[in-house]
């Protein structure tokens, strides 16, 4: 594993205060790991900027955009799929996947099913 990929449960779970997902982006950040949250999924979790739990998070993430190259690679992900687990799951896959990141996730059976089109295996932090 090089690095982590935040999935939206894992900004869910920030927000909502919950000690796992807290002391795992604690121990990331002291590890000297920067977790990366995808566009998309921020665009998912992102309703106010009253949501401080989950801006204190973001500070300490890089945010990865979603520009062709990445959303043509998410697509042709998709299409190897079993099942339509959407766009922004697919993003989290195939950016974890390319970089060999862990994903930490609420729901880890759609990033699996993503992983299982392409024979890879995906190692999922379940929050």
């Amino acid at each position: 594993m090089k690095g982590l990929t935040y999935d939206s449960g894992a900004l869910i779970a920030a927000e909502r205060s919950e000690r796992k997902m807290w002391a795992l982006h604690k121990r990331a950040l002291d590890r000297g790991v920067r977790p990366v949250v995808p566009a998309g999924v921020l665009a998912e979790v992102y309703r106010s900027a009253r949501q401080v739990n989950l801006s204190r998070l973001l500070a300490g993430c890089g945010l990865d955009p979603m520009e062709e190259t990445a959303a043509r690679a998410a697509g042709a992900l998709l299409g190897k799929c079993a099942i339509n687990p959407g766009a922004v799951d697919a993003s989290v896959a195939e950016r974890a996947l390319r970089r060999r990141d862990a994903v930490v996730s609420g729901n880890a059976d759609h990033l699996r099913a993503l992983a299982d089109g392409v024979s890879r295996k995906l190692d999922i932090i379940t929050v």
